[in-house]
Order: C-alpha cells, then structure tokens, then sequence
C-alpha cells in the first residue's frame, strides 16, 4: 500500500498477526468463549532515518 507523509510517497510495510489459541476460557453473557492472545512477527530490516541521518531499530 503505498502512503504519503509531508509529500514524501513511502511503501506500507505492514506485519503479520497471527493468532496463538490459549488454555483460557471464559463466559460472555452466557456463552462459553476461547481466547487466544496475539503474536507479531518482528521486522527484520525496517531502514529508519530521523532528518537525514540513518539509524537500525
């Protein structure tokens, strides 16, 4: 997906979710519910630069 910042065009480098079912259960206005909790894949090489000057994360 391709977005603009102060005019400057960059490419949406979203990560993925996924999610991991837990052990954990409950109960949501009588129904019996199964959580499961969130787990994101890191970023391996997200280049960043703060007013010209490249740095790593």
């Amino acid at each position: 997906m391709m977005l603009t910042f102060l005019g400057q065009p960059y490419e949406a480098n979203q990560p993925g979710v996924a999610q991991v079912p837990t052990a954990q259960t409950g109960k949501y206005r009588g129904a019996a519910v199964q959580f499961s909790a969130a787990h994101v894949a890191r970023r391996t090489n997200v280049q960043l630069t703060y007013r010209g000057r490249h740095y790593t994360h």
